[in-house]
């Protein structure tokens, strides 16, 4: 049987670090409870920990060398994670939902943990990048969705899946973000033209409301 969704030593580049670090620059807090979704290798829980006060960092499989300050919880992300209600001031996934089976739980969980006022960054393959939509056209498949990329990648999120399923929870959107990085088809090329037609990732910037 094949383990859908679930990859070992996960680890973002570096323009996608690059963009939640600008997206988490704009948001209205910087100190506390940050919880790293889909930790991965951890790259992105140490860049946290230098930030935050304490991180929880959640995944299947635990990353090495995590800081004192960082707390690994092993967790199925398509069940109940381990936290309890109002736990994060600021809550991080890069490039998670995509290996999800339903994001729509992913975004139940987040707001769960989330506190009032608190803050969440999700980022995941752009698949309305010009690639993107040229691949859609001449293949019927999402870029970052053809075989290659399965098991891993399971479930392709659009811009509206993201509005519609904050709006579900009750989560005020505050903005969209890219990656401002992309690569030719074929020819493998690096493009930094930047923006929703060649960024291969983007994410959006949310908030709990205040209570």
């Amino acid at each position: 049987m094949q383990t859908l969704g679930k990859q070992t030593d996960g680890q973002s580049n570096d323009a996608i670090y690059a963009m939640a670090l600008r997206a988490l620059s704009t948001a209205p807090l910087h100190t506390g409870v940050a919880v790293d979704v889909g930790a991965g290798a951890g790259n992105f829980t140490r860049i946290l920990a230098g930030r935050f006060e304490h991180v929880h960092a959640l995944d299947a499989f635990r990353p090495a060398d995590l800081p004192a300050n960082a707390v690994f919880h092993e967790t199925d992300l398509n069940g109940i994670w381990p936290l309890t209600d109002n736990t994060a001031d600021l809550l991080v996934a890069l490039e998670v939902v995509e290996h999800l089976e339903n994001p729509r739980h992913f975004f139940r969980e987040i707001t769960r943990i989330l506190r009032p006022g608190g803050c969440g960054f999700v980022s995941t393959p752009n698949n309305h990048s010009l690639s993107s939509l040229l691949t859609f056209l001449t293949k019927g498949q999402h870029r970052a969705f053809q075989a290659p990329s399965y098991p891993a990648h399971i479930t392709p999120v659009l811009k509206i899946d993201l509005e519609r399923m904050l709006q579900e929870n009750g989560l005020h959107l505050l903005d969209f973000f890219y990656s401002n990085r992309d690569t030719l088809p074929l020819l493998h090329t690096e493009i930094r033209f930047g923006g929703p037609l060649f960024s291969f990732n983007f994410g959006v910037l949310f908030q709990q409301p205040a209570q």
